[in-house]
């Protein structure tokens, strides 16, 4: 059984019409608590990031703020971990397969959602990056790319990666600390841990969440225990 997605409120109306006029102005868009400071994702820009669970993370938090998201050319995302962290499915459309017109299927989607995720079949030239980079900027939308993107506005990757939760062949991975690194034609480059997820599976920064043990660390303490 599938819910109804809610009527359109006034606000969001008046963007679809802004996006069909191509008369939008570049806006913030929500994301979640964890990337507060860390990124700026703005309408008309495109950002890259190399894992699914940054690319779910990062288009979470506008999703939950009412935004329509658009995935293309990911048959394997994993819809149910990303409700989780925030995307509300009743407001996302979905091509997996676009094939060779995953460019046009995308400019069609910017036309009607908020943020839109790539996952590009092929590396990308800088000229069909610069024909969606227009489009996003006409129609006020953001562009999450998996993979490499030309000219980005910012870029998101995991730098290292360990799972806690899971004991001497016993116990289930619980939850996932990352440090992600972000960097921009601009920025220096930052990086931070964060809970991608955390044990409630939610993405949360590392010094919100009292840490468990983690899974390397399981050994010592049974070293210690005998």
């Amino acid at each position: 059984m599938t819910t109804a997605a809610p009527p359109p409120s006034i606000e969001e109306l008046r963007q679809r019409v802004q996006r069909m006029e191509g008369t939008s102005f570049a806006r913030k868009l929500p994301v979640l608590d964890a990337f507060d400071e860390l990124v700026r994702l703005r309408t008309g820009s495109a950002y890259a990031v190399d894992s699914p669970s940054l690319a779910m993370a990062l288009v979470a938090g506008a999703s939950r703020a009412g935004e329509w998201v658009a995935i293309v050319g990911a048959p394997e995302f994993g819809y149910e971990a990303a409700a989780a962290f925030g995307l509300d499915l009743a407001r996302t459309i979905a091509v997996p397969s676009p094939g060779e017109h995953w460019q046009s299927v995308t400019a069609g989607l910017i036309d009607v959602a908020g943020i839109v995720l790539l996952r590009p079949p092929a590396p990308v030239a800088e000229q069909q990056a610069a024909r969606l980079r227009s489009r996003l900027i006409q129609k006020d939308a953001a562009l999450v790319v998996w993979g490499e993107w030309p000219r980005c506005h910012q870029r998101l990757s995991i730098r290292s990666s360990s799972w806690v939760g899971l004991g001497q062949g016993h116990g289930r991975l619980t939850g996932r600390q990352v440090e992600v690194a972000v960097s921009g034609a601009s920025d220096p480059g930052r990086t931070t841990s964060i809970w991608l997820p955390d044990p409630d599976q939610r993405v949360r920064r590392l010094d919100e969440v009292a840490a468990p043990v983690r899974l390397e660390d399981h050994s010592r303490l049974a070293q210690r225990a005998g």
